[in-house]
C-alpha cells in the first residue's frame, strides 16, 4: 500500500508545473521638454520599436496600455516569455510607466531559475526615445 502512495506522489511531482515571474526595474517615461508627442504617439512608437525586435504587440484602447510579448524559450518542458507593458501614470504623477517581466512556465522548479532579469530591448527603447528627443526613461525606486 505504501508503494502506491509513493508512486502517486512521485508522479504528481513530475507532472505538476511551475510558473515563475522575474521583473526588470520599473521605469517612468517622461516627455522631453517641450511636450513633443500627441496622445497615442508613444504607443505607436513603442509598438513599432518592439515589433522590429521580434515582439508581438497589442494596444488596448479601452485601458490605454501597450503589451508586447516575445518568446525567449519554447521547449516541451519549459517556456520563457518576455513581457513589456507601457501604461499611463496617475493624476498626481503624469507620464507613463514602463514595466518588463520574464515569465517562466513549465516543469523546471523556480529554485533553479534566476530571479534576476534585465531586458536589453527596454534599454535600447529608452535610448531610442532619448536620441529622438521624445522622452526620457527614469528608473523608479
Amino acid at each position: 500500500m505504501k508503494k502506491q502512495y509513493l508512486l502517486f506522489i512521485l508522479i504528481s511531482v513530475l507532472v505538476s508545473g511551475c510558473t515563475n515571474v522575474a521583473s526588470d526595474v520599473a521605469r517612468k517615461i517622461e516627455k522631453a521638454p517641450p511636450p513633443s508627442w500627441e496622445p497615442g504617439v508613444l504607443y505607436s512608437t513603442a509598438s513599432e520599436f518592439f515589433a522590429k525586435a521580434g515582439y508581438q504587440c497589442r494596444v488596448d484602447d479601452e485601458f490605454p496600455i501597450v503589451r508586447c510579448t516575445k518568446e525567449l524559450r519554447d521547449l516541451y518542458i519549459h517556456q520563457t516569455t518576455a513581457v513589456v507593458e507601457i501604461f499611463p501614470g496617475d493624476e498626481k504623477d503624469p507620464g507613463y510607466i514602463l514595466v518588463a517581466e520574464r515569465w517562466d512556465e513549465g516543469w523546471i522548479p523556480g529554485e533553479l531559475i534566476s530571479g534576476l532579469f534585465s531586458n536589453e530591448d527596454v534599454e535600447r527603447f529608452c535610448g531610442y526615445l532619448r536620441e529622438e528627443g521624445l522622452a526620457v526613461c527614469r528608473t523608479m525606486s
